[in-house]
């Protein structure tokens, strides 16, 4: 009996995972995306800091690159849809982003 409510409860808890939400498309695009070399002011969820990628305030992160303010970025990124319209949560992205390769880091002198 105990090990019949703990599978059950185990499979409650799987059902509750957003693995579900994972990438609903296996398609990916890459694309080489130009990071200015500070952070703006931006509001999300709350007030917070945002990159700034080809000229526009870039409210998503990106998994795998660590930001050092003062340098301009030239990276390689791969963008990957992670949920349906229907299934993405308020605030949140459709996509996921994902470092590749830092093509240049250049130190900016303000």
């Amino acid at each position: 009996m105990k090990k019949v409510i703990l599978a059950t409860f185990i499979g409650l808890l799987a059902a509750c995972s957003n693995e579900a939400n994972l990438s609903v498309d296996s398609t990916s695009e890459i694309k080489v995306v130009k990071v200015e070399s500070e952070l703006i002011d931006c509001v999300g969820v709350g007030p917070m800091k945002c990159l700034v990628v080809d000229g526009s305030v870039f409210y998503d992160s990106i998994q795998g690159f660590s930001f050092e303010e003062g340098y301009e970025y030239e990276l390689e990124i791969e963008k990957v849809k992670f949920y349906t319209e229907e299934t993405v949560p308020a605030d949140a992205s459709l996509y996921r982003y994902s470092l590749l390769k830092v093509l240049t880091k250049e130190k900016v002198e303000h």
